[in-house]
Order: structure tokens, then C-alpha cells, then sequence
């Protein structure tokens, strides 16, 4: 009676780190989505930032031409 005293909590330690360790990969790989979407809206921005730049530039240099 006693070795399954001592069995089941070291049983259900062992399903709340498996438990732990899912939540933080999940964590991780939602992160890693995330971050993904960000580095590539902010790439798009930036390169239409850019372009507006040149337009504006450009615009401005044929006004004054």
C-alpha cells in the first residue's frame, strides 16, 4: 500500500512537467508564428515606405527640373 502511496504522486508530477513542457512548446511555436508575420508586415512596410520615399523624391526633382 505504501509503494503505491509513493507511486502515484511522483506519477502525477511526471503528467504536470509533460503538461508544462506542451504549454511552453506551444508558447514557443506560437511565438515563432508570430514573429514570423511581424519580421514580414514590417519587411512590407518598409519597402512601401521606402517606395514613397523614391516617389516623393522623385516628384520633387521633376518639379524642380
Amino acid at each position: 500500500m505504501l509503494y503505491q502511496f509513493y507511486l502515484i504522486p511522483g506519477q502525477f508530477e511526471g503528467v504536470n512537467m509533460t503538461l508544462t513542457a506542451l504549454k511552453i512548446s506551444h508558447l514557443d511555436q506560437l511565438n515563432s508564428k508570430i514573429f514570423a508575420l511581424l519580421s514580414t508586415l514590417f519587411s512590407r512596410l518598409k519597402i512601401e515606405h521606402l517606395i514613397k520615399q523614391i516617389g516623393i523624391t522623385l516628384a520633387i526633382k521633376k518639379a524642380v527640373h
